[in-house]
């Protein structure tokens, strides 16, 4: 079913910056990790968008490659930015 040239969804795309709403909706988050590794720092996104947090992820890479970055969906790690090492 199509309106004004455009296909109908029954569903659209949904933000929050409530990590415990995004899991309970399923949402794909990209969350910025403390330098060792072992703690979330900050939510970037958190949304039903997967394309949208690619796009978030990887601008933020791009922008700073030394920052810890992961697109996860509740505990399933989609993609994952880890720094190399300093030589």
């Amino acid at each position: 079913m199509r309106t004004n040239g455009r296909p109908v969804t029954n569903w659209s795309d949904e933000e929050t910056d409530d990590p415990t709403h995004a899991d309970r909706r399923n949402f794909y988050k990209v969350e910025k990790w403390s330098r060792d590794g072992q703690r979330v720092v900050d939510m970037v996104f958190a949304g039903s968008n997967l394309d949208k947090a690619r796009r978030i992820f990887d601008r933020m890479t791009k922008h700073r490659p030394r920052i810890r970055l992961t697109i996860r969906q509740r505990r399933r790690v989609l993609q994952q930015h880890t720094p190399r090492a300093s030589r």
